[in-house]
């Protein structure tokens, strides 16, 4: 799959800065070309100047013009506008929208793996998306099992994007993941026991390398220790640092390129390495 080739044109309107910017991340490194717009003046300026949208994520609850206008805009202007709304759950303000026509409806927190599904099937594999009045219908069964559940623990939405953009992206990695990320760093374990999960994974800034083992130290004495721990970052280690982390438990991925196109490649080796280490464990299948 070439990563630089695009798969369309989205437009995310959101007011929450860091949603906005991880859904950016996440689908730019999945090869979509992304606009955004913080407000819904902003995104009204975008519509009216952008012709070849393919989708807009819209937020419901914004100052100024919200998401409702926006929506009842579009369809004056352009029936066939594909939007996909993402909002607090209200099933009042969902029953509205889609009496107006969307193309699909998501709630925060967003599960990233299904909304990753939709967006493509509306995008690409469908003409006639529209959602009218509720069709509460149940999930479809996930393609492969098992699944490897990862913890991210990240610096800020950007990273995260890129690099779980990648492990949710068919065709580049070997199995499927479930993903959790928590941003900056953790007081105690409560993430550890509430998500459970096979592998964490963090990046080297979050921590200094004393912090990260004692960390580590932790985690692996824990009563839901996880499979597997993996440090990764732009920077590689000394010899004597790769030693002090395997005896702790931890492996690292060092990914050693700094502008943001080199991190969407350089993502390639992260999941290339996770890739390795969940089949080692029986966590995915090839």
């Amino acid at each position: 799959m070439n990563n630089n080739e695009e798969k369309g044109v989205i437009l995310v309107v959101d007011d929450e800065k860091e949603v906005t910017m991880s859904l950016k991340g996440f689908f730019t490194a999945l090869g979509y070309d992304m606009l955004t717009a913080l407000d819904g003046n902003e995104a009204l300026r975008v519509i009216g100047s952008i012709k070849n949208l393919d989708l807009i994520l819209l937020d419901v609850r914004m100052p100024g013009v919200d998401g409702i206008q926006i929506l009842k805009h579009l369809r004056k202007i352009n029936s066939k506008a594909k939007v996909i709304i993402i909002t607090a759950y209200d099933k009042e303000v969902k029953a509205e929208v889609e009496k107006i026509g969307i193309d699909g409806f998501f709630a925060k927190p967003i599960d990233l793996s299904k909304l990753m599904d939709r967006i493509r099937y509306v995008i690409e594999d469908s003409k006639d998306t529209r959602v009218y009045p509720t069709k509460d219908k149940a999930e479809p069964a996930l393609k492969q099992t098992p699944r490897a559940k990862i913890l991210f623990i990240e610096p800020n939405p950007i990273v995260f994007g890129f690099t779980c953009g990648f492990f949710a992206s068919e065709g580049i990695i070997e199995g499927e993941y479930e993903t959790k990320v928590i941003y900056g760093d953790i007081e105690g374990l409560n993430p550890l026991y509430d998500y459970q999960p096979d592998v964490v994974i963090m990046y080297d800034s979050v921590y200094n390398m004393k912090d990260t083992m004692q960390l580590a130290e932790l985690m692996m004495k824990s009563s839901h220790k996880p499979k597997m721990l993996i440090l990764h970052g732009l920077f590689p280690k000394t010899d004597s640092e790769l030693r002090e982390l395997e005896r702790e438990g931890i492996k690292f991925c060092n990914q050693n390129v700094m502008d943001d196109e080199g991190l969407r490649i350089s993502n390639q080796k992260l999941t290339d390495f996770v890739a390795k280490e969940c089949v080692k464990l029986g966590l995915v299948k090839k």
